[in-house]
């Protein structure tokens, strides 16, 4: 069998299982001694800078095409709890999933805990404690963002401009394509349904995960098209959360 063919069979196989299903697989692929071993090693923080300054970021979600990324302006004394809530709205999940930051190109890079992970006897260094610009500093650094184990989304954030001063609030400037939809099977899923969205809904690209076509538009949200972002939605989601968190 060529090898695009391969490719092609293996990833229709991997977008038919569960999301536990594929996570339980990468676990095997990869092994879980590499992840204990990395697991028990802590980021790296800088020292808090005596000013407070601006970044203007870009959220790319990784291993999905054509691309879907977010650009923001935050301001770097924002702890990494509520750096959270805003990529999570403003990349339009419904944060009905845990999350975590890590400071490596490598999905078991050392990373931060939540209060969740808190509550579960985890030890390491609190996102509540950690402000954006002590893991942030200069054009091109980069911090990774994951949502979802089981369906494995993740993110890079990388600063695109340090600016002088911190923006009154938190702004969403822009952004492209739509999020995908919860628990669609990761990238792989998502693919799937993206195409058949695209191609009108035809029958025969049905993704494999669903029973059929009542199905599948069941599991859609409402409207929602891989290709539609509505830049005014997002904003005043990221606002309301935010607000909302800052209250709490």
């Amino acid at each position: 069998m060529p090898a695009d063919d391969q490719r092609a069979a293996a990833l229709r196989l991997v977008s038919s299982m569960s999301p536990a299903g594929q996570r339980e697989l990468l676990d095997t692929l990869l092994g879980q001694t590499a992840i204990e071993a990395d697991q028990s090693l802590a980021p790296t923080l800088r020292r808090k800078p005596r000013k407070v300054r601006g970044f203007k970021i870009r959220m790319d979600l990784l291993h999905v095409k054509p691309p879907i990324w977010r650009r923001l302006i935050l301001p770097g004394d924002l702890t990494l709890n509520l750096v959270h809530v805003v990529l999570n709205e403003a990349m339009g999940w419904t944060d009905s999933h845990l999350h975590r930051f890590r400071t490596g190109n490598d999905p078991y890079a050392p990373h931060f805990i939540t209060e969740f992970d808190l509550e579960e006897g985890d030890r390491g260094v609190l996102e509540d404690d950690v402000r954006l610009d002590q893991v942030l500093a200069k054009v091109g650094d980069k911090l990774w963002y994951d949502y979802d184990f089981g369906d494995g989304w993740e993110h890079v954030i990388k600063v695109e401009a340090v600016l002088p001063d911190p923006p009154d609030e938190v702004e969403l400037v822009t952004g492209r394509r739509a999020c995908p939809p919860e628990d669609v099977g990761g990238p792989w899923g998502y693919q799937g349904v993206a195409q058949w969205v695209d191609g009108g809904y035809d029958k025969a690209l049905l993704p494999d995960q669903f029973d059929d076509a009542k199905h599948a538009r069941e599991w859609l949200p409402i409207g929602w098209h891989p290709a539609t972002f509505d830049l005014e939605v997002a904003r005043d989601a990221v606002r309301s959360a935010l607000e909302a968190a800052e209250d709490e």
